[in-house]
């Protein structure tokens, strides 16, 4: 995209897309990570604890895509480019704290779970949410999903099976 459009078209592209994701990060209890390049990184369950973090965490990789179809059509009629994106989601053990050097600083989360995600981010289509089983398992009765199988990622020894989420149920989506 940045080819094809001026730095100032591409930025306006990017904000739009971050105030999106942001929004909804903030809107389900998430905090933001932070943002690199064109991804967001958000984590849930801490720096406080969060009931239902898990479920949060899926419905924010929703809103983020429901909203991204808006985002899409308005910059494919003001440019004549469209915007697309995927999501990872995965949950798990990670250190979560100020990481660093001496004078500098950031709250961040690291560790196998964290990688996983980007991992699934990587691999996930436009506007598809991947899900790893372990976030599968602690909310499929509130989901539909369906299953992609296990496939590799980049820098692991296993592979992950992965749903790719098609809907929230209704009555779970509006509490």
């Amino acid at each position: 995209m940045s080819e094809a459009l001026e730095p100032e078209q591409v930025v306006d592209i990017l904000n739009s897309y971050l105030n999106l994701t942001t929004n909804s990060i903030f809107a389900n209890g998430g905090t933001l990570d932070k943002f690199i390049g064109d991804t967001t990184m958000a984590v849930f369950n801490a720096p406080f604890d969060l009931d239902d973090y898990v479920f949060r965490a899926v419905k924010t990789a929703w809103d983020i895509v429901q909203g991204g179809n808006e985002i899409e059509s308005k910059y494919m009629e003001k440019y004549g480019r469209s915007v697309s994106f995927g999501i990872g989601v995965n949950c798990g053990n990670a250190v979560v704290g100020n990481i660093g050097c001496d004078f500098r600083m950031d709250y961040t989360a690291i560790g196998d779970t964290v990688n996983t995600a980007a991992r699934l981010e990587a691999n996930a289509k436009r506007g598809q949410v991947l899900i790893s089983e372990s976030v599968y398992e602690q909310v499929k009765d509130r989901i539909e999903a369906e299953p992609i199988g296990e496939i590799p990622l980049k820098d692991k020894s296993k592979g992950v099976f992965e749903y790719s989420l098609t809907n929230i149920k209704a009555n779970e989506a509006d509490k």
